[in-house]
């Protein structure tokens, strides 16, 4: 592909972005800084060059085409790109020699960040860490498309299958999804609970997609059961001060919901009395274990190293 014979600039994609997003054409001019006739005419100067319609008039509305779905798709990766490079070369003038950017899941505990963080800067002061948020559905997937360099991902095995030429892992720990529920409900106090038990709850989930070794592909599906409402809540924390109030109940690992529960002293990590009561899935549980995967290249193996070891420690 020849990039020379690109028939649009930055200001073409920036437009095409902004009226996606607007209301109407006036406001998709007045976030542009530019009169309507002047966008207007940016429109049609980006028909002219394409050859085709990107938009249809209804009202005051810029209705999108297929061919403008189709700009509009590329033009957002462009533009993130773009703003990611700027930010980068900002840092990397001000003495940051290299950006790393980690991919977690959301479901991950941050407790090791901070230690992760002094680490960096006491034996890697050059090297800075950026955890992005864009990896949080699929941080494998995000470090296949070279989105991220570094991503930690859980597994129902503790061996992962990936290409070597190109990929490396570093197995972290082992850790196992627990029911939560609130102290006062009924099913408490249970050794364990099984699939059935959750048929009549309300379950409360960062996510309704079902993903990859979790609780759905690991649990529930086996036995072809799913609980009789989904709530989706799209914070941890939200999650579990709805799970203290009884209103729902969840899965979540050992690693992430240990802060939440009470001590040996009958109160929590935040000093209040303990809420939560965690039960064991199945009679023999369900584990999982957490890698750190990482592309091979020279610059990414000391942080690496580094990052392995705090995590392990």
């Amino acid at each position: 592909m020849d990039l020379s014979k690109s028939q649009l600039n930055i200001s073409h994609l920036k437009m095409i972005c902004t009226i996606a997003q607007a209301e109407t054409v006036k406001e998709a001019a007045e976030s542009l800084f530019i009169t309507q006739p002047a966008l207007s005419n940016r429109i049609r100067e980006a028909e002219r060059r394409l050859k085709t319609k990107l938009f249809t008039r209804r009202g005051r509305k810029l209705i999108i085409t297929t061919a403008g779905e189709r700009l509009l798709h590329s033009a957002k990766k462009i533009l993130e790109e773009l703003a990611r490079a700027e930010h980068d070369i900002a840092r990397l003038s001000s003495g940051i020699e290299l950006v790393l950017r980690l991919g977690l899941p959301h479901y991950a505990s941050f407790r090791w960040l901070p230690d992760v963080m002094r680490q960096f800067n006491e034996h890697l002061p050059g090297i800075e860490l950026e955890i992005t948020a864009n990896a949080a559905k699929q941080p494998l997937t995000a470090l296949f498309h070279g989105e991220v360099e570094i991503a930690i991902v859980s597994s129902a095995n503790q061996q992962l299958s990936l290409d070597n030429n190109l990929y490396g892992s570093e197995f972290l720990l082992e850790d196992e999804l627990l029911a939560c529920l609130s102290a006062r409900h009924n099913k408490a106090e249970q050794r364990f609970l099984t699939a059935q038990d959750f048929v009549d709850e309300t379950y409360i989930t960062n996510s309704v997609v079902p993903e990859k070794d979790r609780e759905y592909e690991l649990f529930f599906q086996p036995e072809n059961i799913m609980p009789r409402k989904v709530l989706q809540v799209g914070f941890n924390d939200a999650i579990v001060e709805l799970v203290k109030a009884n209103i729902g109940v969840t899965i979540m690992s050992k690693n992430l919901i240990e802060p939440h529960l009470a001590t040996k002293t009958g109160r929590d990590a935040a000093g209040s009395k303990g809420e939560i009561q965690t039960v064991r899935l199945g009679k023999s549980g369900v584990k999982i274990y957490w890698h750190l995967v990482y592309v091979k290249q020279p610059h990414v193996d000391n942080p690496v190293k580094l990052l392995t070891k705090t995590l392990k420690r």
